[in-house]
């Protein structure tokens, strides 16, 4: 009896210990069954070359297939590009060959250079139909005026901005064209007053509208044209330089006798179509 006694005495514990050790041992999972890739080549590519199985040769045969499906996608693919080059090719031939050059490249950037009230400058222009062009430019002519040594060094020079109208009057590269335009003109001013023999010094600034005729020629990138035009003057108008920036009588007579003069001038205009 004693030793039955000790006997469980010794085991209980054991047996609780066992119990425990079991209960903290976290919980495994082992696979016996090899993983099989998904593609299909790499399938094939699993097996040796000499296998003949049944899944060897399905294997196989799955990646012939997708080879060929992937070779007939690129070609698809191929295909649907060069079609679609076609297509853009054929309607870049059909524009070039129906649509005037002035709707192929319907904006310009152009220099020009001649005489009147401005004598060189820069302009941009659009063609929003094939047979009306918009503009804006800007010009200047270089002007001396009196100084206060009674010379004429001093720089009286004039700056025009404007933006007007061209009506070109045959779909054609060359054609010929009207227009009009609105101006305003402003320069520094300075005379020796004849009447009270002092010196003045102010800014003058005036409004025109003008009217235009000539020819112009535009051929692939390149923009010409020849132009006549006249300035009517609608406002003229001269300011001193003081702080109340007084009206002028003496400064704007003369500044519109200057600017009288060149109401009449020929522009030659060359630039570059886009």
């Amino acid at each position: 009896m004693r030793r039955a006694h000790t006997l469980a005495a010794v085991g209980i514990p054991a047996a609780l210990i066992g119990a425990l050790s079991l209960q903290a041992r976290p919980a495994r999972a082992y696979s016996f069954v090899d993983e099989i890739p998904e593609d299909p080549c790499a399938r094939a590519l699993s097996f040796d070359p000499q296998d003949s199985s049944a899944g060897a040769q399905h294997a196989r045969r799955a990646c012939r297939l997708q080879a060929f499906e992937q070779r007939k996608t690129e070609e698809r693919r191929r295909s649907v590009a060069a079609e679609q080059q076609a297509r853009d090719a054929a309607l870049e031939k059909w524009y070039a060959a129906t649509q005037p050059i002035r709707v192929q490249h319907p904006m310009a950037v152009e220099a020009f250079g001649g005489s009147g009230i401005v004598n060189y400058g820069i302009s941009f222009s659009w063609d929003v139909v094939s047979t009306m062009e918009f503009a804006v430019r800007v010009g200047r002519r270089e002007m001396s005026c009196a100084d206060e040594n009674g010379g004429t060094g001093a720089d009286c020079t004039r700056t025009t901005w404007g933006g007007g109208i061209r009506w070109i009057m045959l779909e054609r590269e060359f054609s010929p064209f009207v227009g009009t335009a609105f101006s305003s003109t402003s320069a520094p001013l300075q005379i020796i007053d004849p009447q009270q023999g002092g010196f003045l010094q102010g800014h003058g600034n005036a409004h025109s509208l003008s009217g235009s005729a000539g020819l112009q020629l535009a051929t692939g990138y390149v923009r010409l044209s020849l132009e006549y035009l006249y300035e009517y003057l609608f406002y003229t108008g001269a300011n001193l330089n003081d702080p109340a920036h007084t009206p002028s009588e003496g400064l704007r007579v003369i500044w519109e006798d200057s600017l009288g003069q060149d109401q009449h001038g020929i522009r030659f205009q060359v630039g570059v179509a886009f």
